[in-house]
């Protein structure tokens, strides 16, 4: 008996370790892996240095906290832990397999962000500093766009929360270059307030950008929004969309699905974005606007959540590559020539735990199965000849019957085999879960 459950062990627990290392940690960089950096459909590209500038769009990883199911205590601290490290892991394994030269977060950092007050918002911003380190701060910039969790939305946007946004965090309205394209990260949830002291900055820089376009600015603009645009009801999200078919026009406490109509139109026809990213919706969705003044069709990429408790299945992020395009060749992007978008998705975190719910299944079948001795042979007669000689014929009374040999009770020694492989697979969990601490 003890060479059959000396094997099932160490077969067990290399099943565990090979499980338990791709689950936790080979999964992630498989992922990411799969989705590359995306290239320029067109070849008529140039860069002063000829590499292209690559950007890493993170949405809505906002991170779990009392205000986001009203757990307390251990279960609290349980679910900020499991989610904290699986966002931890992703990113990671985004900056050390993809280096990207920007990252650009488009908002919700915290999901009780603008609840927060004092030491407690310090705390949970901390934090969220801690997960989402920048490995490579001379190489990679960092850009974080107010959501309304952070600051709240149009007319119910916290006064305190954005003042203390635009100054321990980064201001909600930013421009700069990047790959020979004007990056805009506009702070569309005061821009729709009624408060002139709240939506000044944000309309004022709309009023700049149209300025500059009119006078024959051509750059190329990439514009950032947390708020989706508007689109008319039954716009379709595409493919990649893992709920509902479309992004539906909702409202409710401190939140807003879409921009407004007429804020849309705006904002496409003054300031003429290339394309659009959005956030705030945690699922994909791509579609195309309609610019009724120029003509010119206008794509919206609106990136999945970065987080698995986010309400949708599986976590996303999306990856962008900007090339200056080549002065007279008309690779402004309009046709896409001078960048391209590649949407990524993490992996399914569920899956995984149900995965271990099926080893774990198993792992006790083996173990009963290595705890009995199952043998073939004839009983008759009161009696059980076991491995029957072969070439005779059975006694003219025996039947055909199987005898189990478990010696003591089998719950019992199941436990041990379970324990025995326990002891390498505990602590190889262990070590999966701190990697992203070390990595």
């Amino acid at each position: 008996m003890a060479y059959p459950r000396r094997r099932t062990v160490w077969l067990l627990r290399a099943a565990w370790l090979a499980l338990l290392l791709y689950g936790e940690v080979g999964v992630f960089y498989y992922r990411v892996a799969r989705c590359p950096w995306p290239d320029t459909p067109s070849r008529t590209l140039a860069t002063t240095d000829g590499r292209p500038v690559r950007v890493a769009i993170v949405a809505d990883p906002q991170i779990v906290d009392h205000y986001s199911y009203g757990q307390t205590g251990v279960l609290l601290r349980t679910v900020e832990f499991f989610t904290d490290i699986y966002i931890r892991k992703a990113y990671t394994a985004l900056q050390q397999l993809r280096r990207p030269s920007t990252a650009v977060f488009l908002g919700d950092l915290m999901d009780g962000g603008r609840e927060w007050a004092g030491d407690a918002w310090l705390a949970e911003y901390t934090r969220y500093r801690s997960i989402f380190a920048n490995r490579s701060p001379g190489a990679m910039r960092v850009y974080e766009m107010a959501g309304n969790h952070d600051i709240g939305i149009g007319n119910t946007v916290v006064d305190v929360a954005l003042e203390r946004f635009q100054e321990l965090v980064g201001p909600t309205n930013q421009v700069f270059e990047a790959g020979g394209h004007q990056i805009i990260l506009l702070d569309t949830l005061t821009l729709e307030s009624d408060s002139a002291r709240v939506s000044s900055g944000s309309r004022q820089l709309v009023e700049r950008l149209e300025r500059e376009r009119i006078a024959g600015i051509h750059t190329p603009r990439v514009l950032f929004t947390h708020v989706p645009l508007w689109r008319p009801p039954g716009t379709l999200c595409g493919p990649l969309r893992q709920t509902s078919r479309e992004l539906t026009d909702g409202r409710g406490y401190q939140f807003r699905n879409q921009l407004f109509q007429n804020t849309t139109l705006r904002l496409l026809e003054a300031i003429a974005p290339d394309v659009v990213f959005s956030g705030d919706d945690h699922d994909t969705c791509i579609v195309e606007h309609a610019v009724p003044a120029t003509g010119k069709r206008v794509t919206e990429h609106t990136v999945g959540a970065f987080g698995w408790a986010g309400g949708v299945p599986v976590p996303s992020y999306a990856l962008l590559t900007l090339h200056p395009p080549v002065p007279g060749s008309g690779g402004s992007g309009g046709g896409g020539a001078s960048f391209a978008v590649q949407h990524c998705f993490l992996p399914y975190q569920l899956g995984t735990y149900k995965c271990y719910a099926a080893a774990l299944v198993l792992s006790l079948l083996a173990a009963a199965a290595a705890s009995c001795r199952v043998r073939w042979g004839w009983a008759g007669s009161g009696y059980l000849k076991v491995l029957h000689p072969p070439g005779l014929p059975p006694p003219a009374t025996a039947r055909p019957r199987w005898r189990g040999a478990c010696c003591g009770p089998l719950a019992l020694r199941v436990a041990r085999i379970i324990v025995d492989v326990a002891k390498v697979a505990v602590p190889a969990y262990a070590v999966c879960l701190i990697w992203p601490f070390i990595a």
